[in-house]
């Protein structure tokens, strides 16, 4: 059976269930995976390993028929299953959330057509400061390169930071981690996550110290970036259209320099911080960076924001 043309059409490696219908296929980025529609409307699912050995695996005409649902595509992701991980056929929603893995036979966690997130980021006056998102959400507490970055896509802030478009795919914070200890990522290469938060993205660095360094981040928009490291090194760094308005050496507030350090004194001032060389004498008190980023950029990350499946990337060689 051939698509319209009279001509097998590849749907790429994400598409609706109910799309894969004549000569329209579903194929993995790598190539070595599809999934067609059978004559009596089944699926198989084909995968081809080491140049010339296939893999078939079929669901019924029953079976695929309860993969067309509302809001939902077939795609592939990097999951373990009985102690490995490989690629699993899976279906997942509009937010990119697996609601059911092949040869589960069972939605896990059942289907809902999503509605509106009551946890989507809004203004920061509105919601509560805590580093819940940091220490529980993406268990980084004390080490950290985080980058926040206005009105852009997690597609684009990938891009910007060097990820190429093959490089860029969708997995939890948690699995973008193990594939990357899978492929043996090294420390030459950038390990990245951008979680949307409402018209905003967050950028995570796994092992990282990029984003203080790349103010380019912000061009055309207005960026935020915090680092800490495993010996308690930090860097703040403030900036908008490609130039560092104001960067703060070890987060002592009184020594911001940059095209413009005022950029800090409200944020500052509503921490309770009004005179901040008097602030930095005072052995007993320190800086929270997280909330000086939360308060500069008005966004306020959750621990929903985090966990749910995002766009990822690993940069060889970064």
């Amino acid at each position: 059976m051939l698509g319209e043309h009279g001509r097998a059409e590849s749907l790429g490696d994400s598409a609706p269930a109910s799309a894969i219908v004549g000569g329209r296929f579903l194929r993995s980025e790598n190539g070595k995976r599809t999934v067609t529609r059978r004559p009596d409307g089944g699926l198989d699912h084909v995968m081809t390993l080491a140049h010339t050995a296939s893999f078939a695996s079929i669901l019924s005409a029953e079976e695929a028929r309860a993969l067309d649902l509302p809001g939902t595509r077939l795609t592939w992701r990097f999951l373990k299953d009985d102690g490995r991980s490989d690629w699993t056929l899976v279906l997942v929603d509009d937010r990119d959330a697996v609601v059911w893995v092949h040869r589960k036979g069972h939605f896990p966690d059942g289907y809902r057509p999503t509605e509106p997130d009551p946890a989507a980021a809004g203004p920061v006056e509105e919601r509560e400061f805590s580093e819940a998102w940091m220490d529980e959400g993406l268990g980084m507490e004390g080490v950290y390169c985080v980058t926040l970055i206005h009105n852009i896509t997690p597609d684009e802030a990938l891009l910007r930071f060097g990820a190429p478009e093959d490089a860029i795919f969708t997995a939890t914070w948690p699995e973008l981690l193990e594939r990357a200890n899978f492929e043996e990522a090294d420390v030459e290469d950038h390990v990245v996550a951008a979680f949307p938060l409402g018209p905003h993205t967050l950028l995570v660095e796994d092992n990282g110290w990029h984003g203080v360094r790349r103010p380019d981040l912000s061009a055309g928009t207005f960026a935020v970036s915090s680092y800490c490291s495993v010996n308690a090194d930090t860097a703040f760094v403030v900036s908008r259209d490609g130039v560092v308005l104001a960067s703060l050496d070890e987060l002592e507030p009184s020594s911001a320099e940059g095209a413009d350090p005022g950029v800090l004194t409200e944020a500052l001032a509503e921490m309770g911080i009004d005179d901040p060389e008097a602030f930095d004498e005072d052995e007993d008190n320190f800086l929270d960076d997280l909330e000086l980023l939360c308060r500069l950029t008005g966004v306020s990350p959750t621990v929903a924001d985090v966990t749910r499946p995002t766009r990822v990337a690993i940069i060889v060689g970064g």
